[in-house]
């Protein structure tokens, strides 16, 4: 509940044209609510600006499949590094970061000829906590989504 109402009074604040300085660990919070974000690690800045700027620059090419019962044989086509740099591989759902002369299309035909059931194929921007985890490490992403010991201990 106390989630719906800072949302909706951060958003009613910006309507009006405030400006709220808003520090959050959650990603998907800062997303939904910030036009511009500055991210600091190790008391290091590591981006500023606008959210879509980022989001075009740090972004990468990010394809989201979803499996309609079979797989095929994608598996071999997700360990192509001439098409696929990154995958984070959920069995019915894959996210893929696309190699940097990587099309799209290609993977796609690949798919299909080995067999795969596709209910989904998007291309999309990647999510402002997959640039987070790209940016300061999966060690730090994952620090800060555990409440600190030393304050669990207080």
């Amino acid at each position: 509940m106390n989630a719906q109402v800072l949302k909706d009074t951060v958003l009613e604040l910006r309507r009006r044209g405030k400006t709220i300085l808003f520090s959050t660990h959650i990603m998907e919070q800062a997303e939904k609510l910030c036009d511009e974000l500055c991210i600091i690690a190790r008391g290091r800045k590591l981006v500023d600006g606008a959210l879509s700027d980022i989001k075009r620059t740090r972004g990468g090419h990010h394809l989201v499949i979803g499996f309609d019962g079979s797989a095929g044989a994608a598996q071999q086509v997700f360990a192509d590094q001439g098409l696929v740099k990154k995958v984070d591989d959920y069995g019915q759902y894959a996210e893929l970061e696309l190699a940097p002369a990587a099309d799209a299309q290609q993977i796609l035909q690949r798919l299909v000829a080995s067999g795969a059931r596709l209910s989904r194929f998007e291309l999309m921007e990647p999510s402002l906590n997959k640039i987070f985890i790209d940016l300061v490490g999966p060690e730090a992403a994952r620090a800060a989504a555990q409440p600190d010991a030393e304050a669990a201990r207080a």
